[in-house]
């Protein structure tokens, strides 16, 4: 088995692999296996584990699978790094050796990789595309021949001396890159794309470790507790076997051997009984830490639908280490409860406010209520409320793949073909629309006067459709027959899921701004024609006592 097969997929396909392929051919085989097999268990230590986490990798198995990989690969590795989590965790790890940082850009960067070949020094090289420089690859290849008991690599026209201690990583901030085979196979491909799990995961973390301290620092504990007891027991058959391998004569005649099976019994004993307990108390720690999980499935939730938004416009992205400021924000800033699941709604609902606050003020103002609608739904889907396929269709109406199968219109004069082609797409892929079509042959006099009332939203469906249909599928039909009053009925459908505050979006403030934002990050005002932010900079840095530190530049 191979793990860096697994690298650029998500985690749900490395579990099908690993489970459904590789252990059904190992048992196949008869091969004896673990039958809780788990790469990350069989490939890295927990101190290994627990070191990476705070180097900052995030702790969720996806993301200590793909340290696994990194660190056990045979290929460099090249990291897909959206989020930059990777280039985060590779600069923490190995920043005591050294590191150092290039990208293709700068002019030298061929003789800084020459300097840490030969020295054994580390280097990442960032923000790569979809080709690398073809002079990259006899490092990628590795293709280093041996003379007089050295490693020589060539680099360009140079003969160069090669370090083992040297190590390679490669990482690219494109979220979906197209790499040719032949960078497939020179490379091992790790995708560190956050995932919604993934991200759960480590908000999970973060917020256990703001609210209940104790319960990460006894995990922190426990792992190494129940590391140093699996180290000590492999100690204690290495040195069994070393003692049995050496020993002559006969065995009960060696006092040593006899002495050490007789100590190493009793400590085995006492450590496979300490790891039984340190193991319980491991899953009841698990157990009171999912008590937060609903905070980090909201969370995690509003993060996806801040990624979700730049499909409107390239303009709109969002960090994760931002998003993560300002989840720490909330934590910090919402009303304290006794009650935990007080606590928990009170978190809730001052990040989901935090976070579309947040938001608007990058937003276009068109798209406003799109966000807040699709934060709305996107909470909705969480909590089990939604159906997904009733939730695309009214964001994306219906399409007719096969017109000779479509239901003739029963009123062409004022059911347009558009609005047909809804209603019997409603019909045909949707369970709880089934027969639509057919209500418009039977009551079409009472469709057309409902199609024609100036608040069709408001107007009772014809025949049984007013009963059966819940607030999202009549807006699908209002969507489907009369387009214009989404608009309307869009703000009403968030007014009853979450709340007034997410219909209007909170006017400008820049003193919360100022508040929110940090010395080191600029704050960046995109302007349309006539609007100038000068006066509300200049009013505030009097308000703060700064009007003399104030200054104005031009860059014209």
């Amino acid at each position: 088995i191979n793990a860096e097969y697994m690298g650029p997929f998500p985690a749900e396909y490395r579990e099908n692999l690993v489970r459904k392929t590789w252990l059904q051919q190992v048992r196949s085989e008869q091969i004896p296996c673990d039958p809780n097999f788990s790469m990350n268990t069989f490939l890295a230590k927990p101190t290994d584990v627990r070191f990476w986490n705070i180097q900052g990798l995030p702790s969720d198995a996806f993301s200590t699978e793909n340290g696994v990989i990194v660190t056990r690969g045979r290929r460099w590795p090249l990291m897909i790094d959206p989020q930059g989590q990777a280039s985060k965790w590779i600069k923490n790890m190995e920043r005591q050796r050294n590191l150092k940082v290039v990208d293709l850009q700068q002019a030298d960067y061929l003789r800084t990789l020459e300097n840490a070949i030969q020295f054994g020094t580390p280097v990442l090289m960032q923000n790569v595309g979809e080709e690398l420089d073809p002079s990259l690859a006899p490092i990628l290849n590795k293709a280093f021949i041996k003379q007089g008991g050295r490693l020589i690599l060539r680099l360009g026209e140079k003969e160069i001396e090669y370090n083992p201690e040297f190590r390679f990583y490669i990482t690219t901030k494109m979220s979906n890159p197209h790499y040719t085979p032949e960078i497939s196979t020179k490379t091992t491909i790790v995708n560190f794309a956050v995932v919604e799990q993934g991200l759960e995961a480590q908000l999970l973390g973060i917020v256990v470790r703001r609210e209940r301290p104790e319960l990460e620092e006894q995990k922190d504990s426990l792992v190494l507790n129940i590391a140093a007891g699996k180290k000590k027991l492999a100690e204690l058959e290495d040195k069994i076997l070393y003692l049995l391998s050496t020993a002559t004569g006969s065995l009960l005649d060696d006092e040593a051997l006899v002495e050490t099976l007789n100590s190493s019994k009793v400590i085995s004993t006492e450590v496979v009984e300490q790891l039984v307990v340190a193991e319980a108390t491991e899953i009841q720690i698990d157990t009171a830490r999912e008590a937060y999980s609903s905070c980090a499935k909201r969370a995690s939730v509003l993060f996806f639908v801040l990624n979700d938004i730049s499909k409107i416009d390239p303009m709109y992205q969002f960090s994760l280490d931002a998003y993560i400021n300002l989840f720490n924000v909330s934590i910090s800033k919402s009303v304290k409860h006794q009650v935990l699941e007080s606590r928990i709604e009170s978190i809730n609902d001052y990040h989901t406010y935090a976070t579309y606050r947040f938001t608007c003020r990058g937003l276009f103002e068109r798209h406003k209520l799109l966000f807040s609608f699709h934060m709305n739904a996107k909470i909705q889907e969480a909590a089990g409320k939604v159906n997904m396929g009733e939730y695309n269709f009214f964001l994306r109406g219906g399409q007719v793949l096969d017109r000779a199968l479509q239901v003739p219109n029963p009123a062409a004069n004022w059911i347009l073909p558009r609005m047909w082609d809804n209603v019997t797409e409603l019909d045909r892929t949707l369970p709880k629309f089934q027969g639509l079509a057919n209500s418009f042959e039977q009551r079409t006099r009472e469709w057309h006067n409902w199609y024609t009332a100036p608040r069709p939203e408001d107007s009772p469906l014809p025949g049984e459709w007013e009963n059966v249909c819940n607030e999202l599928q009549r807006m699908l039909i209002v969507s489907s027959l009369r387009p214009g009053r989404v608009r309307f009925v869009a703000p009403n459908y968030i007014l009853n899921n979450i709340s007034a505050r997410f219909v209007e979006p909170p006017q400008l403030d820049v003193a919360a701004v100022l508040q929110d934002s940090a010395p080191a990050t600029p704050l960046i005002f995109v302007l349309s024609p006539g609007v100038d932010p000068t006066k509300m900079l200049l009013d505030l840095a009097e308000k703060k006592g700064m009007s003399k530190r104030f200054h104005t530049l031009s860059l014209g």
